[in-house]
C-alpha cells in the first residue's frame, strides 16, 4: 500500500497521519492470541483495522529479548522488500491515550512530510532518556527506549535490519543508539501494564507513570534552558505566558530559580 492510502476511515481526522506511512505492522506472539485481540481493538479505535498487518512470531523460549529483536528486524525487512519508504510499527500491548488527538496527529504528519533535518525514527510513545526542543510544534528530538509505537524510514529500516543481536533489547541495540530520533510531545501511545514475554516480568499498574514523569521533566528542562538562553544571550525579552505555564508545572531547577531572580530584579 502506498502513502496516501488510508484503508479504513480513521476517526476524527487521524488519517492525516496514517496516509503518510506506506505500511502498518503489529508484532505479536502466536501463543498470545488475547494480546492480538486487544491490539486489534486498539487499532480499530484509531482507524487502522483494515491497514495493519500482524507479523505473528513463534516465542523464543530461550531468550525473549532475542525473539523481540528479530521480530522488529523482520518488520523492517518485510517493509524493505515491499519498497516501503516509511513504516509504522506497533507491539501488541499498545494503548492509545486521549492526548493522541487529530491535532497531535497533524503535528506528526507535518514533521514527517516537511522536515528538512534527517530523521530515521519517530516515536509515538517511548521512554525518553534525553530530549531537545525542535523547530517543529509538538515534536522533540530524543534519545529514547521502548519500541512499541514508532515510524521508521527506509534508512532506519536498513540500519535496523543489518544489526546483529548482542544480548539486549532491540531498543538498546538500535532505537536508543539512533541519533536521528524524534518524538511526539506529549506522547500518544503507551504500553498496557501486563506480563512481559520479553523480560519475563509482570509490569506494575503504574508502569507508565515513570515514562510520563520523565517525559515532562525533560521537557520542562528544555523549556527552561531555552528561556534562560533568551534572557542571558538575547537581552531579556521572552514570553511571560510560557514562563507562567512552566512555573505551574512545579519545576524547581536551578536554571528556573536563576531566571526568576533575573525577572524579579
Amino acid at each position: 500500500m502506498h502513502a496516501g492510502a488510508s484503508g479504513s476511515s480513521a476517526p476524527c481526522g487521524l488519517d492525516i497521519l496514517w496516509r503518510e506511512v506506506d505500511e502498518v505492522f503489529c508484532l505479536t506472539l502466536r501463543t498470545r492470541p488475547e494480546r492480538r485481540a486487544a491490539a486489534e481493538r486498539q487499532l480499530a479505535t484509531v482507524g487502522l483495522a483494515e491497514r495493519v498487518s500482524f507479523l505473528v512470531q513463534d516465542a523464543d523460549v530461550e531468550d525473549g529479548k532475542r525473539g523481540c529483536f528479530h521480530a522488529h528486524q523482520e518488520a523492517a525487512r518485510v517493509a524493505l522488500s515491499r519498497g516501503v519508504r516509511r513504516a509504522l510499527i506497533f507491539e501488541d500491548d499498545i494503548h492509545f491515550l486521549p492526548s493522541f488527538t487529530p491535532f497531535a496527529a497533524a503535528q506528526v504528519a507535518r514533521f514527517v512530510r516537511t522536515a528538512q533535518e534527517p530523521w530515521h525514527v519517530f516515536f509515538l510513545g517511548h521512554f525518553p532518556r534525553r530530549m531537545e526542543l525542535s523547530a517543529h510544534a509538538g515534536v522533540v528530538k530524543v534519545s529514547s527506549m521502548d519500541a512499541h509505537a514508532y515510524i521508521i524510514t527506509e534508512t532506519g529500516m536498513r540500519d535496523l535490519s543489518q544489526l546483529s543481536y548482542q544480548g539486549e533489547q532491540v531498543d538498546v541495540h538500535y532505537h536508543y543508539q539512533c541519533v536521528f530520533s524524534y518524538a511526539l510531545y506529549p506522547m500518544g501511545v503507551v504500553q498496557r501494564p501486563e506480563f512481559s514475554d520479553t523480560e519475563k516480568v509482570q509490569r506494575a499498574d503504574d508502569w507508565n507513570a515513570d515514562k510520563h514523569a520523565r517525559e515532562h521533566a525533560l521537557y520542562r528542562g528544555c523549556v527552561g534552558r531555552q528561556m534562560l538562553a533568551q534572557v542571558t544571550v538575547g537581552g531579556g525579552e521572552f514570553d511571560h505566558h510560557v514562563l507562567n505555564v512552566y512555573r505551574t508545572q512545579g519545576n524547581t531547577t536551578k536554571s528556573l530559580k536563576k531566571l526568576d531572580a533575573y525577572i524579579g530584579s
